[in-house]
């Protein structure tokens, strides 16, 4: 085999990490244009021409427009729930509540918040994949962490978990979520959203 030869791309079906890039190039572009022109003024079409790539791709690859854009917050939503852990259940808590309110307080987030609840009485499915996709995934979360704390370490009286995960979900968005809806302010910093988690955290856990 000559050495040009050597050096050809295989033929053949792509390789994973081929087909993972081109997957989260095509939903990079279909958020874009989502954040744009809103979920009913996107098409399969105009998504498939600006990834530059065949409609028939986009269906095979990810599926139709309403699985796109759960495709879309769910990638979004890798970003927290797939990062490393310290494996310390408090400092574990911290850590996921301050990716949480970035990723929920960002403009993307944001953003789709905007278009889905805009959208929700057209395409009542739509909302609530969303949710189960987004929201619910992250109470799950936070559900399974704080069931790894001690009881000791909380000030409250937790026997359901999950019950527990869903107030502490609403008290890390509360008021900042509703700020950022209403383009009140702009998405927290780093320190700014730490400084928020450890209020909120103050309020359950036990000194």
């Amino acid at each position: 085999m000559t050495a040009r030869a050597a050096k050809a791309a295989p033929r053949g079906r792509p390789r994973d990490a081929d087909r993972a890039a081109r997957r989260d190039a095509l939903l990079e572009t279909a958020m874009r244009l989502f954040l744009a022109h809103g979920y009913g003024g996107t098409t399969i079409e105009v998504i498939a021409a600006e990834a530059r790539v065949a409609k028939r791709t986009v269906y095979t690859t990810v599926g139709d427009k309403a699985d796109l854009f759960v495709a879309v917050v769910r990638r979004l939503g890798d970003r927290v729930v797939n990062a490393v852990d310290a494996g310390d259940p408090v400092t574990d808590l911290h850590a996921f509540g301050v990716r949480l309110v970035r990723l929920m307080l960002s403009d993307e987030a944001i953003g789709l918040h905007r278009l889905v609840t805009g959208e929700a009485a057209k395409f009542p499915d739509l909302a609530a994949r969303h949710y189960a996709n987004g929201p619910r995934r992250y109470i799950g979360v936070l559900s399974g962490l704080l069931a790894t704390l001690p009881p000791d370490r909380l000030a409250v009286r937790c026997d359901d978990s999950d019950r527990l995960a869903e107030q502490l979900f609403t008290l890390l968005m509360g008021e900042p979520h509703r700020r950022r809806m209403f383009g009140l302010d702009p998405a927290p910093t780093a320190a700014q959203a730490g400084a928020h988690v450890a209020r909120t955290l103050e309020l359950i856990l036990a000194p």
